[in-house]
């Protein structure tokens, strides 16, 4: 009898064993945590993900750059989609603690400066937007989103040399700067690319920069070429106020995560990109430029 019982013991062991997993990169459940800056290129990207891969719910959710990284690091969450790079003290946490944290290029975006349709301002240099953020020139009033945006610590750490603006309007996030410029004629907006879903009402103003390499004579009267924020302009670095979109991975276990991520640097996932105007950054991509 004994023995009996021990060969079933075996034969349940084993079969169970055989079963189908609940969750592969294909099949399962997963909250995909976003920085608001980049979530319209998310969501089309998980229309169509959800198109081909029935079996896998997703959830996104909309976050600053400092929560989510937050949630990232203390493990409530597995994957963070960001444009927002780890600063040194949580570089630190995660070699302290040895976290399994991967990190993948998804796409480039841009940082755009945008007016309606009526604005005066056609094109600026990326000196003028700082100086015009530090209330040293007045002739340009800009609209922010808050501090806790991606964009807002782009703009201080890019621009502005780690320093606070002093002359700004604020909004909540990168959608609302795009809300309160179309209802003011004047005022200029700075936002994530991304955030402009329909610029039918409004214009990107071209910004130029002027070259470090230009000597004292040439730097009195530079030749300046300005450039649309044009996924063309941003591979070739022509136009200078750019950022990585990034993929954090927690793990990289066979989860809807790491399938989610894996399509996104995929081609496909990358021809959406290139369809939101954005820039890609996972698979070698030819775009001609803008004219």
């Amino acid at each position: 009898m004994n023995r009996i019982l021990g060969f079933f013991a075996v034969i349940v062991i084993l079969l169970s064993g055989c079963k189908e997993s609940n969750v592969t990169p294909t099949k399962g459940n997963i909250v995909i945590e976003v920085d608001d800056a980049v979530y319209p290129v998310i969501e089309n990207e998980m229309i169509v993900f959800d198109s081909l891969y029935k079996d896998v719910k997703i959830e996104l959710k909309k976050t600053t750059p400092m929560e989510g990284m937050v949630n990232l690091l203390n493990n409530k969450s597995k994957i963070f989609i960001s444009t927002r790079y780890f600063n040194k003290k949580q570089s630190d946490f995660i070699d302290s603690q040895k976290l399994d944290v991967k990190i993948f290029k998804f796409c480039y975006d841009a940082v755009a400066i945008i007016g309606t349709k009526n604005n005066k301002t056609d094109e600026i240099r990326v000196d003028e937007i700082k100086d015009a953020l530090m209330g040293k020139n007045l002739h340009y009033s800009f609209v922010l989103p808050q501090n806790s945006s991606g964009t807002f610590q782009y703009i201080k750490e890019e621009v502005l040399d780690g320093q606070e603006p002093k002359n700004v309007q604020y909004a909540l996030n990168d959608e609302e700067v795009v809300k309160k410029i179309l209802k003011s004629g004047d005022l200029l907006g700075i936002v994530s690319l991304n955030a402009v879903q329909d610029s039918s009402k409004l214009k990107f103003i071209k910004v130029g920069q002027i070259q470090k390499t230009l000597n004292a004579e040439e730097s009195k009267t530079p030749n300046i070429d300005y450039y649309i924020p044009h996924p063309g302009y941003v591979l070739k670095n022509y136009y200078p106020l750019k950022q990585m979109v990034y993929i954090y991975l927690y793990d990289v276990s066979i989860t809807p995560a790491s399938g989610f991520a894996t399509f996104l640097t995929s081609y496909e996932g990358q021809q959406i990109v290139f369809k939101q105007n954005l820039a890609p950054a996972a698979v070698p991509v030819k775009i001609n430029d803008y004219h």
